[in-house]
């Protein structure tokens, strides 16, 4: 009741011309205290926001319409719950719009436009710890400019069209295109020579759950927009495979994706493999590991992390946790670094770690 009364009170606010009986508002807020130390860099400890999950606020609404079809929105929002910035809005990564989605829905599938979440995107379900300041994972395919993955190059994607299949006896076949005209529809004529070159992203997937097991296939491309200098137009591919089992005492996760930049001989790769394990009956241990492998120009350019964490659960929507991650690299490599690459002047070949301990409460 109290989600319908402020969503009333937003769509009042908006001069909406009408109102769905189904309009929610959700969200999460959580906040850590973190402290950072790294070879080179004067560590410190801080109260952070989203340490287990981006705190966040949203509205959705659906419409059942005529032939079994349905008319839904999303309009999603982080913030970072420690500070005056506004929703929605700031240079951090968690301070940010997360999607705005228009669909329309029946036994075809599903048809989406808007600043959507790519099927990339949820690719990060093979990772249980996406979203985190603490996944290894997370920090290995940003540092490393991957396509594939919670945050990751195209996790997102502006002026997107998808479509996702019906279920096909636990089989789902996704596709995204996004055409990123930075400067309006404006660009969409203009010549190929000229320095509004739009630039292009397509993915694919194929996702497969069935009883315990789940697993998935994501292939992405793009295109790269060309500069007033005109450099630019470099293709990007990528392709990933993940999967889960339910083992009940345990459930397991393993990742890999490899990326490549056309004219560039190299290859990078990413895996990771992850469990959690519930001990008690409101407790459950994390573990998870990523390794990059990196072959860019230069030698010993890798880079790999670690994270154990605990997750207590206070109630159905509120966890207090736990967490211990620490990220190295090569002798020659200072990409990679915990909190989601925000430690960016650690010293070549030296490590970062991070300790973690807050609350997330969703509503």
């Amino acid at each position: 009741m109290q989600k319908k009364i402020i969503a009333l009170a937003i769509t009042a606010a908006f001069s909406a011309p009408a109102f769905a009986a189904d309009t929610t508002v959700y969200g999460i807020i959580d906040a850590a205290v973190v402290n950072i130390s790294a070879t080179g860099v004067k560590g410190g400890t801080a109260v952070a926001s989203s340490g287990l999950a981006t705190s966040r606020v949203g509205i959705k609404a659906a419409e059942d319409l005529s032939s079994g079809m349905k008319a839904s929105v999303v309009l999603e929002y982080g913030y970072d719950s420690e500070v005056a910035t506004g929703v929605g809005t700031g240079s951090a990564a968690n301070v940010s719009t997360r999607q705005k989605m228009l669909a329309l829905s029946g036994d075809f599938g599903t048809v989406a436009t808007g600043y959507l979440q790519t099927t990339g995107f949820d690719f990060s379900r093979f990772d249980p710890t996406a979203g985190s300041l603490v996944t290894p994972l997370g920090n290995l395919t940003k540092g490393g400019g991957f396509l594939i993955g919670n945050v990751a190059g195209l996790n997102r994607a502006p002026r997107a069209l998808a479509y996702i299949s019906p279920d096909m006896s636990g089989l789902t076949v996704a596709l995204n295109y996004s055409m990123d005209t930075a400067s309006g529809l404006g660009d969409v004529n203009t010549a190929e020579s000229s320095a509004a070159v739009k630039g292009t992203a397509y993915l694919a997937s194929a996702n497969y759950a069935a009883g315990p097991m789940a697993a998935a296939f994501v292939y992405a491309s793009s295109t790269a927009a060309i500069n007033a200098a005109g450099v630019g137009g470099a293709k990007t591919t990528e392709w990933s495979i993940g999967g889960s089992y339910n083992l009940e005492m345990a459930k397991v996760f393993a990742t890999y994706q490899t990326n490549k930049v056309d004219g560039a001989n190299d290859s990078n790769k990413v895996l990771s493999i992850s469990a959690t394990m519930p001990v008690t009956a409101a407790g459950t241990a994390v573990v998870t590991y990523a390794k990059a492998t990196m072959t860019a120009a230069g030698t010993d350019k890798d880079g790999s992390g670690l994270t154990l964490a605990w997750l207590q659960a206070m109630s159905k929507t509120t966890t207090a946790y736990a967490a211990l991650s620490t990220m190295g690299q090569g002798a020659t490599q200072n990409k990679f670094s915990v909190a989601g690459n925000a430690v960016t002047n650690v010293t070549a070949g030296e490590g970062s770690r991070m300790i973690a301990v807050g609350l997330s409460k969703k509503f």
